[in-house]
C-alpha cells in the first residue's frame, strides 16, 4: 500500500508540458474559425454512374449537328401506311414527344443518348398487334382488354411500352389519357413515406401520390379540363377527416388542382384519397379512352413482402398498400375503364428464376398445381386475384430475326455509330461493298447475342471493352 509520503514523492508534471497539453487539447477540440474550401476540392468528375449522368448531363445535345439531318429523313412512327416501316427505324411523333418524356416512356438504359431525339425499330409482328389493341381499346371496355408483357431481360419490354403510348396518342389524335406507372419498384423498395389509413386499414403513400398527380395533370392538362367530374366531391383530410368546408365541383383539372395546392399552412387533403378517386372518376367518364401502363410490375412480386414495415417491425405485404390495391383493381377486372386498355411489363433483371406467379399469371400454368408452394416460389393470393374475369392476356414479344438485325446495323452505321467493329476494312474488301459486309456483320451479332435478343444487339455494336 503506497504512503502518503510516497505519493508526493511522485514527479509532478512540469508547467511547460500542462501548457503544451492544454494547448493540444484546445487544438482538436474548438471549432475552427475559418475553413479553407481549397483543402476540400473534388476532381473533375462526379459520383454519379453513366446510367444516372444520362438523366442529367444532356448527352443527346453532343448528337445534334451530326444526325439533325439523317433524323429529318426518317418516318414517324405514326405513320398510317405501316407497311412502308415494317423493320426499319423510326423517330416518335414530334407532337408527342414532350408527353412521352413526361410519361417516363424513354428510359436511361435504351440508349436514347445517342440522338438528338429518341428513335425506334418499328417491328411488324409486335407493332401490328398493338396497334389492334389500341384501336379495339378506343371502342371497347378495358375488361378484355387488359395485358401482361414477358419475355427475357434485353427483349424489349419497355421499348413496347413507349410504342404502346405513342399509339394511343397517335391513333387518338392526343385524346388519350395516359396513367404511366413507369417503375413499380418505387412502390415497394421502401423510398417513400407511408402511414396506415385507420378508415381502410390500408397503408398511404403521400409522397408519391403527391408526385404523381403532378406529373399526371402536366401529361393530360389539355384534356382533364374537358372531363366533368361525375358528382360533388369532399375530400379527406391528412388526419383522415372529410373536409366538409372543401366541396370539390367542376373538372378532373380542378379537382387534380385543389390537392395540388393544398395549403401547407393548414390541414392539407390527402392526396392517396386524390389518386383512388381519380381512377374512380377515369372509369366512369367516357369522353377519352384511358390507357395504363406500369412498367417493372415483376417488382411486386420479387418484392411482395415489401422493404416498409410496420409497428411491429414486420414486411409489409404489397397489397396492404392502398395505391396498389387500386391498380390490382383495374388489372384484374374488378374495374373498368368504359374505354380503354391496361399494359404491364415485367423487368428482365428481377430475381424470378425459380417463381411461376407469372407462368400462372399469363396462363402458361394452372394455379392449383402450386397451390401448396412457399411464398418465395409462388404467390398465390396475388394470382389468384389476376386469373379472375378471364384473366390477362400474354403479350408475346419475339427476339430480332437477321432482317432486324441488319435494319439496325445498317442504321448504326448510317449514324456513325459502330467504332468497335473487328477487321472492319478487310470485310469491306472481302465482300467488295458494304451491303454485303453489313449482312456477314448481321449474322455475327445474331449469333453472340442469344440469336437476336435486341439489347445484346446493340450492346456488341455500341459497346468497346478494354
Amino acid at each position: 500500500m503506497l504512503s502518503l509520503k510516497s505519493i508526493s514523492q511522485y514527479r509532478n508534471f512540469s508547467q511547460s508540458s500542462k501548457l503544451l497539453a492544454a494547448a493540444a487539447t484546445r487544438k482538436s477540440f474548438n471549432k475552427k474559425s475559418s475553413y479553407d474550401k481549397s483543402k476540400n476540392k473534388k476532381g473533375p468528375g462526379n459520383d454519379k454512374s453513366f446510367k444516372d449522368s444520362i438523366l442529367t448531363k444532356n448527352y443527346k445535345k453532343k448528337a445534334l449537328d451530326n444526325d439533325k439531318s439523317l433524323i429529318k429523313q426518317l418516318k414517324s412512327i405514326s405513320i398510317a401506311d405501316k407497311e412502308d416501316i415494317n423493320n426499319t427505324f423510326v423517330k416518335y411523333p414530334t407532337k408527342y414527344i414532350r408527353k412521352l418524356r413526361v410519361a417516363g416512356s424513354f428510359k436511361p438504359n435504351q440508349y436514347n443518348e445517342l440522338y438528338s431525339q429518341p428513335l425506334t425499330l418499328y417491328r411488324s409482328i409486335e407493332d401490328s398487334k398493338l396497334l389492334e389493341i389500341i384501336k379495339n381499346s378506343s371502342i371497347n371496355s378495358s375488361l378484355n382488354n387488359r395485358y401482361l408483357i414477358n419475355g427475357d431481360s434485353g427483349i424489349g419490354k419497355s421499348t413496347i411500352l413507349s410504342h404502346y403510348q405513342s399509339f394511343a396518342l397517335c391513333l387518338n389524335k392526343g385524346n388519350a389519357i395516359l396513367f404511366p406507372i413507369s417503375n413499380a419498384d418505387l412502390l415497394v423498395n421502401g423510398s417513400n413515406d407511408f402511414k396506415l389509413n385507420p378508415l381502410t386499414k390500408f397503408y398511404d403513400q403521400p409522397m408519391y401520390t403527391r408526385e404523381f398527380l403532378k406529373k399526371f395533370k402536366n401529361l393530360n392538362n389539355d384534356i382533364l379540363s374537358k372531363i366533368p367530374l361525375s358528382k360533388e366531391i369532399i375530400p379527406i383530410t391528412n388526419l383522415f377527416k372529410p373536409s366538409t368546408n372543401n366541396k370539390i365541383n367542376g373538372s378532373l383539372l380542378d379537382f387534380i388542382n385543389f390537392f395540388l395546392q393544398s395549403s401547407s399552412n393548414s390541414i392539407e387533403s390527402n392526396t392517396t384519397f386524390a389518386f383512388n378517386t381519380l381512377l374512380d372518376e377515369l372509369s366512369m367518364q367516357s369522353i377519352s379512352p384511358v390507357f395504363l401502363t406500369i412498367d417493372n410490375f415483376s417488382a411486386f412480386i420479387q418484392n411482395g413482402m415489401t422493404n416498409y414495415r410496420d409497428t411491429e417491425n414486420r414486411k409489409i405485404y404489397f397489397q396492404k398498400f392502398s395505391i396498389i390495391d387500386k391498380l390490382l383493381k383495374f388489372i384484374s377486372g374488378e374495374q373498368n375503364f368504359k374505354n380503354g386498355s391496361i399494359m404491364i411489363a415485367t423487368h428482365g433483371e428481377h430475381r424470378l428464376k425459380n417463381n411461376v406467379t407469372l407462368d400462372v399469371i399469363s396462363g402458361e400454368k394452372l394455379i392449383d398445381d402450386f397451390a401448396y408452394s412457399k411464398f418465395k416460389d409462388f404467390d398465390y393470393q396475388l394470382a389468384n386475384r389476376l386469373i379472375q374475369n378471364d384473366g390477362i392476356k400474354n403479350f408475346k414479344i419475339s427476339k430480332f430475326n437477321l432482317d432486324e438485325c441488319k435494319s439496325l446495323i445498317t442504321h448504326l452505321f448510317k449514324f456513325n455509330l459502330i467504332h468497335n467493329e473487328y477487321d472492319l476494312e478487310n470485310k469491306l474488301i472481302n465482300h467488295g461493298n458494304m451491303e454485303n459486309a453489313i449482312d456477314q456483320i448481321a449474322s455475327e451479332k445474331y449469333l453472340i447475342s442469344g440469336n437476336g435478343i435486341p439489347k445484346l444487339v446493340l450492346d456488341s455494336c455500341i459497346l468497346s471493352y478494354a
